[in-house]
């Protein structure tokens, strides 16, 4: 595998040439771009040497070779670890900004990002630093550590940078765990979809797509080819995968229709309105004209998992006659249990029996770190075989490569 190393300047840069050593005692090629300061913790000497490649660091430098450095070096990787990622690198790489040479390729590269911080702990936990961590795994940024321990401000607490054994442990399992989706064609729901009362208003709920967005690039980890369907999301579609708007559940009713047919696992993560205006108006409703009370006569929109399992839709396998196939179904279902597992378990088992899928995945809302736009998610899987799998407190990374093994191992084997 091809490893560009992004070295910021943090204390424990005087670490990297460990860390170069080990990734390429591990069989990887291994490049490295730093900024000027990031130099004045390091040798160059010593990271060329390890390396066997020149450092890179100068924006403006005289050319080695035909076409743009920053540019070339960009497209070169497999992969990208910046470690240390101080916290103003960090800033930088969350708003975008490219005004030296590392972050110059960092905003050029399509390739993974992954950062190990490395800072005082005050930096660390400073409500900005945070901030801008959750805006980058938002967007597929793979974070390692940092750890808690004595740091070279003469401090402990949480900041320092990961060990370079622990780094290369972590990206070697990562890049080498199996890819059970490979050769398969996943379809998922995310968002919320909104109707429309009338152009400048509609009903909607607080999803943010997170959870489906997470799954969509696991599933794309783990080897799937994705087709994302999205209402209304605040985060990006991950790198690699197809995405399909759609704004209201009948938009939503109706590419899932048009993408299933092509799907081997179809994963119903959106939000979606159950009811929707009878008519919507066609111009704003003035308020004026409205008075003081607004009566709204509301329909029903399709149920979308429901029809999906009705007779005639089996689930794809080889046994299926002709007209007959459909792909392994799985609902998600954000209930109200008051932190009571035995009644979100009840509640996950009625829903199973009316949509008729073959799994579902239902959370308690209620808990702290679990309902809309938290970053973590838990609760319980449940299969149409009556199995279960409580699924613990994670990010909606973890739930989501979780969630895909347990459904690979159950549904799809």
């Amino acid at each position: 595998m091809k490893i560009l190393l992004g070295i910021s300047g943090g204390i424990a840069a005087y670490k990297t040439p460990e860390l170069v050593r080990l990734l390429k005692k591990a069989g990887h090629q291994v490049r490295v771009a730093c900024t000027r300061n990031a130099l004045e913790l390091v040798s160059r000497i010593a990271l060329e040497t390890v390396s066997g490649e020149p450092v890179l660091f100068e924006t403006f430098s005289p050319r080695t070779h035909p076409g743009v450095e920053h540019i070339d070096l960009a497209g070169w990787p497999d992969v990208v670890v910046i470690a240390p990622a101080t916290a103003n690198v960090i800033a930088k790489l969350a708003g975008g900004l490219a005004d030296d040479f590392l972050t110059t390729v960092l905003l050029a590269t399509p390739a993974p990002v992954w950062i190990a911080p490395g800072m005082n702990t005050h930096m660390w936990e400073h409500p900005a630093t945070l901030e801008n961590v959750r805006r980058l795994t938002g967007r597929g940024v793979r974070v390692i550590g940092p750890d808690s321990g004595e740091l070279a401000c003469g401090t402990s607490g949480p900041g320092r940078m990961s060990e370079p054994s622990v780094i290369v442990r972590i990206l070697e399992e990562h890049f080498t765990r199996p890819r059970p989706l490979a050769g398969r064609r996943v379809l998922i729901t995310a968002g919320a979809t909104r109707e429309h009362l009338d152009p400048v208003r509609f009903i909607s709920n607080p999803s943010t797509g997170r959870m489906g967005v997470a799954l969509a690039r696991a599933a794309r980890e783990l080897g799937a080819e994705v087709t994302l369907v999205h209402g209304h999301l605040e985060v990006p579609v991950p790198d690699g995968v197809v995405a399909v708007p759609a704004v209201s559940a009948m938009e939503l009713h109706r590419a899932v229709f048009e993408w299933k047919d092509r799907a081997d696992l179809l994963i119903m993560t959106a939000a979606v309105g159950d009811y929707m205006s009878a008519s919507p108006a066609a111009e704003k409703m003035k308020k004026e004209a409205l008075g003081a009370t607004l009566t709204l006569q509301l329909v029903r929109t399709p149920d979308i998992l429901a029809e999906l399992s009705q007779p005639g839709n089996a689930p794809s396998g080889p046994g299926n006659r002709p007209g007959e196939r459909r792909p392994i179904l799985v609902g998600f279902a954000a209930e109200t249990a008051g932190g009571d597992e035995s009644r979100l378990l009840e509640l996950a088992r009625q829903k199973l029996s009316r949509k008729g899928c073959d799994a579902l995945f239902a959370n308690d809302v209620s808990l702290t770190g679990a309902g809309f736009a938290a970053e973590t998610n838990q609760g319980v899987l449940l299969f149409a075989d009556g199995c279960v799998v409580w699924v613990p407190q994670g990010t909606k990374d973890q739930v989501a490569v979780s969630l895909l093994e347990s459904v690979v191992a159950s549904l799809l084997r």
